[in-house]
């Protein structure tokens, strides 16, 4: 299976009439070899009055699973996702729920990411550079991440992200998407958030949904495929 669970969480099952333990340490591996593995897209901080053309020719919204660039395999695949950020913070995201963990209880979470950009460092764009303005943010929360309309009609997160470098109490920036000074060719990038330790709560049924995305401060087009996500959560 492309998704590899590394330890036994014995959920439903009994030995000598005790229930086994959850498990305190859980290492997820997300490859996207065959599908989606439940990764869900979504994009916030852009206008909530925007007709279906705005947001397919105006914002140049675009997103699924997709075999990745040429550049990169000829056949692996991976989450795409794509957008202008005509908005000055356009945030694209993916999230995913996680099962089976001790309820209310805290875990560090160490992630792990493999994209694919284009985005080139050292380059001028508007508003910022198309590399070094787009920054790359992981977190994870016990309530699922969700694009709400605001009062001031624009659809914001639910979630504590922080506005483009910034961070926020649900997720903390490791970095950008840039790959090289003057490229234009999708390379693999990694990001780890390994020198940023971050812990999250479960909620009542030892769920989190993690979600890992880009918070642009580049006013232009944004590209990336997601090729692997990796996280292994510790409890504390």
């Amino acid at each position: 299976m492309a998704l590899s669970i590394l330890v036994s969480l014995n959920l439903g099952q009994s030995c000598s009439k005790k229930e086994d333990p959850l498990p305190t340490n859980l290492s997820l591996n997300y490859s996207f070899e065959t599908n989606d593995e439940g990764w869900q897209v979504g994009y916030t901080d852009y206008p909530s009055n925007l007709t279906l053309n705005d947001s397919l020719n105006l914002y140049e919204m675009s997103y699924g699973y997709t075999t990745l660039p040429a550049s990169i395999s000829p056949s692996q695949k991976g989450m795409h996702i794509k957008g202008a950020n005509r908005s000055d913070d356009l945030f694209m995201y993916l999230k995913k729920k996680v099962n089976g963990l001790k309820a209310n209880a805290s875990y560090q979470l160490d992630f792990n990411i493999e994209l694919a950009s284009n985005a080139p460092l050292g380059a001028v764009g508007v508003g910022g550079s198309p590399g070094e303005s787009v920054f790359f943010k992981v977190g994870a929360s016990p309530v699922e991440p969700k694009s709400a309309k605001a009062s001031d009609n624009h659809y914001h997160l639910n979630l504590d992200k922080g506005f483009q470098m910034t961070e926020g109490k649900d997720m903390v920036q490791i970095g950008n998407i840039g790959v090289a000074n003057n490229t234009t060719q999708f390379t693999l990038i990694t990001r780890t958030n390994l020198t940023k330790p971050f812990q999250a709560t479960t909620n009542n049924s030892g769920e989190l949904w993690l979600i890992v995305g880009t918070d642009s401060g580049f006013e232009g087009l944004t590209e990336i495929y997601y090729a692997n996500v990796k996280v292994d959560l510790t409890q504390k």
